[in-house]
């Protein structure tokens, strides 16, 4: 029997959460590490190229296998698009708020 190679997910130490996952986020994790079906959940990620400081997707790519073994390091959580904009502008404010140079320096800080 053959098993897909899970992508490894880092957590940020201080991440930012939409509003209606405040107070859930520790479950939402969990569910995320187990590789639980979620809908409707966005993930704000360290984009993993050079250019671009962040990026967003549903977490049911998760199951997709372009993501098998590429490492994630998620900064944010979200329920819906909506949210997930407004999580990426939050973290864009707080990153402009601390002084960094750019957004992906700060984000990578936040690791």
């Amino acid at each position: 029997m053959e098993y897909a190679i899970l992508s490894p997910m880092e957590f940020a130490k201080r991440m930012f959460i939409g509003e209606s996952y405040r107070g859930k986020s520790l479950g939402i994790i969990k569910k995320l590490l187990k590789r639980r079906l979620l809908f409707n959940t966005y993930l704000i990620c360290l984009a993993e190229n050079t250019v671009d400081p962040l990026e967003y997707f549903d977490a049911k790519q998760l199951l997709q296998s372009y993501y098998d073994g590429a490492p994630l390091y998620v900064c944010g959580i979200a329920k819906g698009r909506d949210e997930a904009v407004t999580v990426i502008r939050n973290i864009i404010k707080a990153s402009e708020e601390s002084g960094h140079d750019t957004v992906r320096s700060f984000v990578e800080g936040l690791f």
